[in-house]
């Protein structure tokens, strides 16, 4: 579990194609802290520490990550979103983020509104009963609240300390961002589904 608020930028030093999947080598100062087998969060989606020194980690995306994230699409040099996974007893100051990305969303166009920038997304038809106005949304892992709704189109705002601390400060209109949707919005479509 996550909460949206990215720890740190990393830096992907390396990509590795194997028959497994993607090695991904990524630095950041917190590797020092990671161990193997632990969780993490690269732009949102969960992945397991399988290697670490006190300058970098490494993780393998396996092939059904690839096909549902951006992971596959990073090149080494791409700054990625960092965050490990939350303490039971710590305070849950964006939302409840698993790390499991639903889809991804290309970003349809970007504006400057005062101090914050506004990105616009549409997303996939499926997922139209997940989101509601200022309603939570992780996009990259990045803990947001939906601005504004029109039809299957979002707007998120970045304040401007989360476009300093986060990768947001590279999007651009045409990137593809992971989407996850509110788990409890998630539970409560399942639920509705069933009982229908």
């Amino acid at each position: 579990m996550f909460t949206g608020l990215i720890e740190q930028i990393g830096q992907l030093k390396s990509v590795q194609q194997t028959p497994r999947g993607r090695v991904l080598t990524i630095g950041a100062a917190l590797s020092s802290e990671l161990c193997a087998g632990q969780s993490i969060a690269i732009n949102g989606t969960c992945q397991s520490v399988i290697d670490q020194s006190e300058d970098d980690f490494t993780v393998l995306a396996v092939p059904e990550t690839i096909s549902k994230t951006t992971l596959g699409e990073l090149s080494a040099g791409t700054p990625v979103n960092l965050e490990r996974a939350m303490f039971a007893d710590t305070r849950l100051d964006g939302h409840i983020v698993q790390g499991h990305v639903d889809t991804t969303c290309p970003i349809t166009q970007v504006s400057q509104q005062g101090g914050e920038r506004l990105f616009e997304f549409v997303i996939p038809s499926e997922y139209a009963g997940l989101v509601i106005p200022r309603g939570s949304i992780a996009l990259d892992g990045i803990s947001l609240t939906i601005a504004d709704l029109r039809d299957l189109r979002i707007s998120v705002a970045i304040i401007p300390h989360t476009f300093k601390h986060t990768n947001a400060s590279t999007w651009k209109t045409g990137m593809r961002c992971n989407v996850e949707f509110d788990v409890l919005a998630k539970h409560v479509a399942r639920q509705m589904d069933i009982r229908l």
